[in-house]
This record gives C-alpha cells, sequence and structure tokens, in this order.
C-alpha cells in the first residue's frame, strides 16, 4: 500500500512508500518489520508509533484504515472527514505537499497532543485569494459559524483539483451546482433570504438554468457561456451596493463586457454608455440604463425571442415616457399593441447598442443616414418617405408647429361641423 509519509517535525515532503520500504531503510529487524506488517493488517496504531521513534510518520497507516477510524472523531461524519486514501491526494494540485505542510501541528505522529489549530488558513499560500474572500460577503457569517462557505467548501479538502479539470466543483460546467448546494437550499434561502426584496436571491438559481447563459452551459455544454462565478467573481463577492462590486451599477458594463466585447464597446460609445459615465439623467430623473436593465441577470432570454422583443418597447418606456406615449400613436405602435413582432420596434430604428441623437452624423437616424435605416424594413424607401414623424407630437406646438396647427385646425374643423349639423338636426326634428 502507497502511504504519504511526513518528517516528524514538519520538514520538506517526501517520497510515499510502503511500509516494508520504510522499515527496510531504517534497518529495522525482520521480526520487528513482520509485526509491523501483522499490526497494520489488523488496524492497530502500533505501526505509527514504532515509526515514530524513527522519525517518521506515515499518516496513511491511520487515516487510510476505517476501522482505526471509528470513534476518533465525536460525530460519524467527523470521523468520515478523517479518512483520507492516497487516491484523494495522488492527483490533486496539491499531491507534491506533505500532509503536515497543511496540519502542522500532527507532525510529531499518534497519539496526537491536543491543538486548537487542525490545519493553517489557506491564505497562508493563497494570499491573494485569501485577501479577497476576507473582503467577501461570505468571510464574517463563516467567521462566526454561519452556512456561509468557506474554502473548502468549493474546493474540497484534500482532493483538490484545477478550476480546468471536469472533475473538479469549480470547472464551468459544474459551478452552477456548487453555488446552488446552498443558494437553492430552501433552509439557507429562508436564513439569509427572507426579506421582501430579496425575491431574485431566492429564485436565482433554478431561474439561471432557464437562462440563455444556463441553457447553454447545462444543454449545450458550452464552458465559455457566462455561470456564477463569472459575473459575481469567485472569492471577492460583493453585495450590488458596494462600488467594488462586480454587480455595481457602475460595473456592469464591464462585468458583461468580458465576454460580451464587441458590445462593450458599441455600448461605450453610445448615448447610454456617455450618460453613464458621465453621471447624467433624464428630464424625470432616471439614470442611464445598464445591461440587466434590457436583460434581466436571471431571467436573460434570446433577443431573438419574440416575446421578450415585443417588450422592448416598454423597457426603453421605462426612461423615454414620451417617446413611449407617442409611438403607440403611430402604425408601428398600434400593430404592436395588437402583439405583432414583426413590426418595427425601438432598437429596429435607433439600434439596440449604438443609439446616438439625431444631430449625430453617425447615428442611424441622423437625417442623411434615415433611408438606409428604414429601407431595413422597407425597400423602397426614399427621401420623401422618411419625411414622416414617427414620434410628432400633435400637442407639443413649440416642437411640431406645423403639426400642431394642423392638429388644431382640423380638430376644431371636425368639433365645428359636428356641433353645426347636430344644432341643425334638433332644428329640423323641431319641425316634425
Amino acid at each position: 500500500m502507497v502511504l504519504r509519509r511526513l518528517g516528524a517535525q514538519g520538514g520538506p515532503p517526501r517520497a510515499a512508500v510502503d511500509a516494508r520500504r520504510t522499515f527496510r531503510h531504517h534497518a529495522i529487524g525482520a521480526l520487528a518489520a513482520l509485526t509491523a506488517i501483522a499490526t497494520l493488517g489488523l488496524g492497530l496504531a502500533a505501526p505509527v508509533s514504532a515509526q515514530r521513534t524513527a522519525g517518521v510518520v506515515e499518516c496513511g497507516n491511520c487515516h487510510a484504515n476505517r476501522d482505526f477510524l471509528v470513534g476518533k472523531a465525536a460525530t460519524l461524519k467527523g470521523d468520515s472527514a478523517l479518512y483520507v486514501t492516497d487516491s484523494l491526494l495522488h492527483d490533486s494540485k496539491h499531491a507534491t505537499l506533505s500532509c503536515t505542510s497543511c496540519h502542522p501541528a500532527f507532525g510529531g505522529g499518534y497519539p496526537h497532543r491536543d491543538t486548537a489549530v487542525v490545519a493553517v488558513p489557506c491564505q497562508s499560500c493563497h494570499e491573494a485569494e485569501g485577501a479577497d474572500y476576507a473582503r467577501s460577503v461570505h468571510a464574517p457569517d463563516a467567521a462566526t459559524g454561519g452556512s456561509a462557505p468557506t474554502c473548502v467548501t468549493c474546493h474540497g479538502a484534500h482532493h483538490v483539483l484545477a478550476a480546468a479539470d471536469p472533475r473538479a466543483p469549480t470547472y464551468p460546467l459544474n459551478v452552477a451546482r456548487l453555488c446552488g448546494s446552498c443558494h437553492a437550499n430552501p433552509e439557507i434561502i429562508g436564513t439569509y433570504f427572507g426579506a421582501p426584496n430579496q425575491a431574485q436571491a431566492r429564485n436565482a438559481v433554478p431561474q439561471y438554468y432557464k437562462t440563455v447563459h444556463g441553457i447553454a452551459m447545462t444543454k449545450a455544454g458550452l464552458v465559455v457561456s457566462a455561470t456564477c462565478n463569472d459575473c459575481h467573481g469567485s472569492h471577492l463577492i460583493l453585495v450590488p451596493d458596494s462600488a467594488q462590486s462586480t454587480i455595481n451599477r457602475a460595473n456592469i458594463a464591464r462585468t458583461c463586457g468580458k465576454c460580451h466585447a464587441g458590445v462593450l464597446a458599441t455600448f461605450d460609445s453610445s448615448s447610454h454608455g456617455q450618460a453613464l459615465r458621465s453621471g447624467a439623467r433624464t428630464a424625470t430623473g432616471h439614470t442611464a440604463p445598464v445591461c440587466i436593465d434590457c436583460h434581466p441577470a436571471h431571467q436573460l432570454v434570446s433577443a431573438s425571442d419574440p416575446v421578450w422583443f415585443r417588450g422592448v418597447v416598454q423597457e426603453c418606456g421605462g426612461c423615454h415616457e414620451e417617446e413611449y406615449g407617442t409611438y403607440f400613436e403611430t402604425y408601428h405602435g398600434q400593430v404592436t399593441e395588437l402583439g405583432f413582432g414583426l413590426t418595427a420596434k425601438c432598437s429596429d430604428c435607433h439600434t439596440a447598442h449604438a443609439m446616438l441623437p439625431a444631430t449625430d452624423p453617425k447615428s442611424s437616424v441622423y437625417p442623411t443616414n434615415l433611408v438606409k435605416t428604414c429601407a431595413r424594413c422597407h425597400p423602397r424607401a426614399n427621401a420623401n418617405f422618411v419625411k414622416y414623424q414617427p414620434h410628432g407630437d400633435p400637442r407639443n406646438r413649440e416642437k411640431y408647429p406645423l403639426l400642431f396647427w394642423t392638429w388644431l385646425f382640423m380638430t376644431t374643423l371636425l368639433v365645428s361641423v359636428f356641433v353645426f349639423f347636430g344644432i341643425h338636426t334638433l332644428l329640423w326634428l323641431g319641425r316634425l
């Protein structure tokens, strides 16, 4: 049996060797060797004590022996945690480390001396990750004995694998299941996310599996699709209100842009991107939209989904109230209101991410670009065709004077005609 070998004083790792070779190298007599092998087979602790006197501790003599470990911890779960076979260690990222690299207090052999520190903190080696975790939303709760995850919760204790290994809990295809072990746990949800305004957090995991990201990850096996840590981070996980959080409104575009680089470049140069950087607000007090305002993070569907596309107008109308109202007075708006998806929506004319003021020559609605924009749906569009005012408001005298006076004249004429002939009809009835 191959066993992990440790220096009694916590020295550097040595190659694993079997029990017989260990005794041979230390010139132990044949009788002692046979006795040690026999006691190993019976699950006794004598070999550890014997080797301890020789300056070497073979942790596997005890920790790879289930029978020996029974009752050594306070619970059955604790006994299981003590069971560590060489197979757990040989292909882990820590395969070159000795046991005492993480458990220096137990280098003196068995019986172990009492100690409050079972293992050194992971940040002793993983300093950057440890510093990030210490600032995360998980750390304070874990430090006070809460249910928040620690290093071993996500990475395991002994069989620690690289994130690129498909067997690792932190492999992209496995991350949602890993995070879901807490964030889809009813007991944990009830304890930490019971507030009325935390409905999104309560449903985050099941909703994720229905999104384009979740479907691509779980159904198509696309490791490049976004999963939990792509958006929330791996160690420095912060609440959205934190200025350093990857999901803070000011940082959302950068977070999504890690994958959607082309869209990010377009968004940054758009009216929305410029307004976001400057902190500008609309006349009604709205801030510039970011990705999740139009593409809700845990309810994300394909932009080609007809139901979602019909809702684009409502999304834009949340900030652009005046244009929202005038849109539904047009042919496009009225057909959209009937439930048809093929008629023009906001993004068809203004684009989805490159929207610019109509005064900008690069804008899709700049006067000289209108024919090209409208021709995407109306191939025979010409200069006369684009004189149409899609957001014209006949009640706005200052902005649309000609339309206002035309509307006023026609309304007055229509009302006058009806009033005149109404009176005429009443007078005529009086003659009967």
